[in-house]
């Protein structure tokens, strides 16, 4: 409110909508003296009601009548001034509505009635199970409503517009007692005891003891700590090779934060990684530790951000959207494995989170530190450019070796054998050597599903999603052929579905096929699976890799799952099964990722006392990325990269948006398209336009996509072309989620 003590008549407030501007209610008399800005309120929106947030309180009245709010949810604002203008900034330069924005920031829904929320019961889990094993349920919408539920309780207005006629069919599954439903309140009061990160039905994570600092960690620890101590922003990249020990790091600056009476924030880059860390930072701080993740239920995601916001929590550890956590007296962000690309949103507002972590560092006058083996082209840029200051870990813990890697070619292979097997006769004896002396093989095959795709060997037809211009992974498991991009499953067909012939032919490899053939070649070896298939309740990642820790298993098989972060020490191989997958998207960053990736995945052999080896397959043998995570060289790959993308005017060298048009209709997506293409024809100075054109993957979900790919030399003239695009479509009445603008995308897929 102002300086007067007047209180103020209406307030201007920020709906979750995609609509570009606020809107102005009256406020009752009762709310007068206790709206503030910052705070929810519940308000009629068209038919419904929504939980907005107030942006300013005030007495000017609107030109038309304002509808009045009905409820206050909170006394206290759930984002302060310093949180709004963070809001504020991501809106206009990621180029999204505010009010979208907002709802991203305040994970509340838990406060907030919901209708029933349904949940399977013993009996329906058992179900769910039977159904995956059965032929033909695709078309049973008891089987859709229970696969859904299988992962997670939902609403029913979400699985309404998930299923149709989707009441009368959970009113079925009740009576027959395989699903129960759970009445929400309009607003949740009472505050359970938030869940410890350490709950008992979660197995023990592995916690290295704390150790004394090398010299290269304590040069690193101490630069961070007179940062902390200065109270003013500084930037740091934390650039060490996998197994320098840079959560060492992490945990003495927290501690150097904690001591001035500051919070601190650490953010990982998936979900599966949040318990790991969370167990020793839990063992560190007790529980001063609260977890941030989309695995929580709404419910449990509030109550960890109402022990934040009260202060009982005082170091948090989160994925993404952790970073507008209500941290009071920030004084550290941390950013694990600042150059994985989980940290870019891939839906409204499509923020990336390491950068808005950077800039919140700043308002609020803390240190942040981006940690990673193979920083992102653009970090590692600003640190030479002087924006951030470079930190180096070149040597493992106790001077442990990098592990040996072999590149095996498998081109020559296939001459020598005259076999097209997923695994070399080199990386078959390496993992038996494994299991003879009782170590541990970690194989990494960055694909899900059985088999890649399914092809008709008389006509060459392939099975492609109904939904999506993409062909259908073949998962043997569930007996299913999966969309990976709209999740569509259908029956493996027994006949090609355009010419009925029987030669049907599985092909590509799969992280599934590569488990199924490593049972056949080893039988007696204890194997294990993590990829986004087998992990499927909240626990399942941290089950299994415990287990794997444990020493249960021999072999575990993933994807990039397994790629990041982990330190088991009985590790000394890791295989690459097939180094290639991705390399030949149409993206400029498909070296880079491949380049992390590899690198990442390579780093996991030999972080105990036994030295660790690493055999990659590939058919690139002689290409950068490849040679480059070979040699574990991430200067020479900075050095080759840095030079393709200062030639081809892309990021660093360049602000890059990606435009998409999309429509259920493929015409009107191509028309609406070319309307923006006149716009920017001919481009204006700076700008260069590519497109538009159908887009990589030309369907989903029903909808036809083009693309435009818009770089600048600067990133104001950008903001500004966007927001002309923004606007026309809004003139034009476009439908607000036909138009995906995408700003520092990192991928064009």
């Amino acid at each position: 409110m102002g300086p007067s003590s007047a209180p103020a008549v209406y307030c201007d407030v920020s709906i979750p909508a995609p609509l570009d501007r606020s809107f102005t209610y009256l406020l009752p008399e009762t709310l007068r003296h206790r709206v503030q800005p910052g705070c929810r309120i519940l308000v009629p929106f068209g038919k419904r009601t929504v939980a907005g947030v107030v942006l300013r309180t005030h007495a000017e009245a609107p030109p038309t009548s304002a509808r009045e709010a009905l409820k206050l949810l909170d006394e206290e604002p759930v984002l302060d001034a310093a949180l709004l203008k963070l809001g504020h900034w991501i809106a206009d330069y990621y180029c999204c509505p505010l009010g979208e924005t907002l709802r991203a920031m305040t994970p509340l829904a838990g406060d907030i009635r919901h209708g029933k929320v349904y949940s399977l019961t013993s009996s329906g889990h058992d179900a769910a199970r039977q159904f995956h094993l059965a032929d033909n349920p695709e078309s049973d919408p008891a089987y859709e409503i229970l696969r859904l539920l299988d992962n997670r309780p939902l609403t029913s207005a979400y699985l309404a517009k998930k299923v149709p006629k989707s009441a009368n069919v959970l009113r079925a599954l009740i009576k027959k007692g395989l699903v129960e439903a759970e009445d929400r309140t309009a607003e949740r009061k009472h505050r359970e005891r938030a869940p410890s990160p350490q709950d008992p039905d979660l197995p023990t994570p592995f916690a290295r003891p704390p150790h004394a600092l090398n010299a290269h960690q304590q040069a690193a620890f101490d630069a961070i700590r007179t940062a902390i101590d200065a109270a003013s922003f500084q930037a740091f990249l934390l650039e060490g090779i996998t197994g320098s020990g840079k959560t060492e790091v992490y945990l003495n600056s927290i501690d150097a934060a904690l001591a001035r009476g500051k919070t601190a924030l650490l953010l990982v880059p998936e979900i599966g990684l949040t318990p790991a860390v969370a167990g020793q930072f839990h063992h560190r701080f007790g529980e001063k530790v609260a977890i941030l993740h989309s695995a929580f239920h709404d419910t449990e995601r509030a109550q960890q951000w109402h022990r934040i916001r009260s202060g009982d929590a005082r170091v948090v550890v989160a994925t993404r959207s952790g970073v507008f956590a209500p941290l009071r007296d920030l004084g550290l962000i941390i950013v694990d494995e600042e150059h994985d690309q989980s940290y870019k949103q891939q839906e409204t507002p499509r923020y990336h989170g390491r950068d808005v972590a950077v800039l919140r560092a700043r308002d609020y006058n803390a240190v942040v530190v981006l940690g990673s083996a193979t920083p992102s082209l653009e970090t590692r840029f600003n640190a030479e450019r002087g924006k951030y200051t470079r930190l180096e870990l070149p040597e493992r813990i106790e001077r442990r070796p990098l592990p040996v890697v072999q590149i095996i070619d498998t081109r020559q292979e296939f001459l020598e054998t005259r076999k097209q097997n997923t695994f070399s006769r080199a990386l078959l004896d390496a993992i038996q050597a494994r299991l003879d002396n009782g170590e541990q093989t970690m194989l990494l095959l960055n694909r899900r599903g059985f088999s890649s795709f399914i092809a008709c060997r008389a006509c060459g037809e392939r099975v492609e999603c109904g939904n999506c211009s993409v062909t259908m992974t073949y998962h043997r498991r569930d007996k299913r052929m999966l969309c990976h991009y709209c999740n569509t499953s259908t029956r493996v067909p027994d006949r090609c579905p355009k010419c009925q012939s029987e030669y049907i032919q599985f092909l590509g490899v799969g992280s599934e096929r590569v488990e199924d053939e490593l049972h056949t070649a080893f039988p007696r070896a204890r194997i294990a699976r993590l990829d986004r298939d087998t992990v499927r309740g909240k626990h399942d990642y941290e089950n299994i890799l415990s287990r794997f820790r444990e020493g249960s298993y021999d072999i575990l098989v993933g994807t990039q799952m397994i790629a990041k972060g982990h330190d088991i020490p009985n590790v000394t191989l890791v295989g690459i099964v097939n180094a290639d997958v991705g390399l030949g998207l149409p993206d400029f960053r498909a070296a880079e990722r491949t380049f992390q990736l590899l690198t990442q995945a390579a780093g996991r052999a030999g972080r105990g006392q036994t030295p660790g080896i690493v055999l990659l397959q590939t058919i690139n043998p002689d290409h950068y990325a490849i040679l480059c995570a070979a040699a574990q060289n991430y200067e020479m790959f900075y050095a080759k990269e840095i030079e393709f993308r200062r030639l081809m005017s892309y990021p660093p060298f360049s602000a890059l948006a990606n435009v998409v048009v999309r429509a259920t209709k493929e015409e009107e997506a191509l028309t609406r398209s070319a309307a923006l293409g006149r716009i920017l024809n001919p481009a204006p100075e700076g700008i260069r336009v590519l497109g538009p054109a159908p887009a990589a993957v030309a369907r989903v979900m029903n909808e036809f996509r083009y693309q435009m790919l818009i770089k600048a030399v600067h990133r104001k003239r950008l903001s500004e072309i966007l927001r002309d695009l923004r606007k026309f479509s809004q003139q034009e009445n476009w439908n607000p989620t036909s138009l995906l603008i995408d700003v520092d995308p990192m991928t064009l897929l």
